[in-house]
């Protein structure tokens, strides 16, 4: 039964939404205390929520699309879009859902109300909103295509070949920036010219020690930090000049890598032996503060808003464990059940 157990009593004015995997729920947690539980978000072996102005929008493996309230955390609407996926993502007006099965991308508005369904004939991921472009990557063709929203999310770009399994993609800037599962090397597409290269960054082609479904990497003030495959250790790339500026060693094989909000901390999770720890590095001089060991199996994190405390989902464990950043120091622990991603929820007041 899913109850609190703290250890002692400091502020926690944070709220966040964290995935029960095994329940298909969304625990709520607020004031450093479970709050309740949002149910019936859908299978919950891969949850991604975002959020709009009031809204919250939680989309779950087996396609289901839930609308929350986050100031009353309750679901006011759902749509079945997809049977597979984990990737979507949201701009001012538009939903856009890449799935696995069926094959295609699918459009809403945000009443959830289906605008429009592009086929694809592969598994899709990596979709993304940039100005009055629709992007996404074709896993199982290796492409990208460019759809622009003012033309009917008409197809007007395909780049072939882009590179071997495309497994995710982010913003920088104008630049979209295709990861691979294989070998040392990320694509940037240039949106405002659509012409893509590929940057190499290391010289042997590996697979990583585990696959992450969802946000390999991070990008910050022009520089990409990058989990190297199969290696422990962080690789870090001047995206403007795509030359290796430096890298952090590390006990691990790294998965997740996170910016605190004030962009002073890295965080980093892992896979294998060392999943039941994070590790915290001083984004100035990328080095090392602290390994902390953090539960069982640490499978997700989540700064608070004034980066001093770092929350960690402890998924064999069963709880949500909080630290200081800057001590290590444990603060408390909430009990939720079979923990995995952890959601910031906005301050709507």
């Amino acid at each position: 039964m899913a109850g609190v157990f703290i250890l002692y009593k400091p502020v926690f004015a944070d709220k966040y939404y964290v995935t029960e995997r095994a329940g298909g729920s969304l625990a709520v947690i607020s004031h450093g205390k479970l709050a309740g539980s949002i149910k019936d978000i859908g299978n919950g072996t891969h949850v991604i929520v975002y959020f709009g102005k009031r809204y919250g929008y939680a989309l779950s493996r087996n396609g289901r699309l839930s609308k929350i309230d986050a100031k009353t955390n309750i679901i006011i609407k759902q749509k079945e879009v997809s049977n597979n996926t984990v990737d979507f993502c949201l701009s001012k007006s538009l939903i856009a859902i890449a799935s696995y099965e069926p094959k295609n991308v699918v459009v809403l508005n945000k009443n959830l109300k289906i605008l429009k369904t592009i086929y694809t004939g592969s598994r899709n991921i990596g979709v993304e909103f940039f100005k009055n472009y629709l992007i996404f990557e074709l896993m199982d063709k290796d492409e990208i295509w460019v759809c622009d929203i003012s033309k009917g999310f008409r197809v007007i770009k395909k780049i072939k070949n882009i590179g071997s399994l495309p497994i995710d993609a982010l913003m920088s800037g104008r630049d979209y920036i295709a990861a691979f599962l294989t070998g040392e090397k990320f694509g940037v597409l240039n949106l405002k010219t659509l012409k893509y290269h590929i940057v190499n960054y290391g010289r042997k082609e590996s697979f990583p020690h585990q696959i992450p479904h969802y946000g390999i990497y991070s990008v910050h003030n022009g520089r990409a930090y990058i989990p190297a495959a199969g290696e422990k250790k962080i690789v870090v790339i001047n995206l403007k000049t795509e030359k290796e500026t430096g890298s952090v060693k590390l006990i691990g094989y790294p998965i997740f890598i996170m910016f605190s909000p004030d962009y002073k901390v890295i965080a980093v999770n892992y896979s294998g032996s060392k999943h039941d720890y994070l590790t915290l590095i001083d984004a100035r001089d990328m080095k090392v503060m602290k390994n902390i060991k953090a539960g069982k199996r640490v499978m997700f994190m989540s700064f608070s808003e004034n980066s001093r405390r770092i929350y960690a989902s402890d998924y064999f464990g069963n709880s949500v464990n909080i630290f200081s950043v800057y001590t290590g120091k444990e603060l408390g622990r909430i009990a939720v059940p079979s923990p995995s991603g952890i959601f910031k929820v906005p301050d709507f007041n």
